[in-house]
């Protein structure tokens, strides 16, 4: 016999054996939703960064090996990004000098 019980999202009722909600068709199973596939966790990534690591790892969706795949490429944006920004600072302190001296350095 199939418990009911509620979606977490629109709280109308649901069977157990539902993987989605018939009214609002969210999933009702914990790491199943879109941003745990893979163009989820791509979204995120162009959007978050390495702070998407702990999507890809409670994804239900996506392979270990994949899961390894994805975490090795967001360490090595987030390295990436972390030396950009050090270049980026290094420029601004550099620009920052230069107009406080009054202008380009003499040689």
């Amino acid at each position: 016999m199939n418990e009911i019980k509620t979606c977490p999202h629109c709280h109308n009722k649901a069977d157990e054996t539902d993987n989605y909600c018939r009214f609002c068709g969210r999933s009702l199973k914990p790491g199943r939703g879109f941003f745990y596939s893979h163009s989820g966790i791509i979204l995120l990534a162009l959007v978050l960064g390495p702070f998407a690591l702990p999507m890809v790892w409670l994804s239900k969706i996506i392979s270990t090996p994949a899961k390894w795949i994805y975490t090795l490429l967001l360490i090595l944006l987030g390295a990436y990004l972390v030396v950009a920004f050090y270049h980026a600072f290094l420029l601004i302190q550099d620009a920052t000098q230069l107009m406080l001296n009054g202008g380009l350095p003499a040689f």
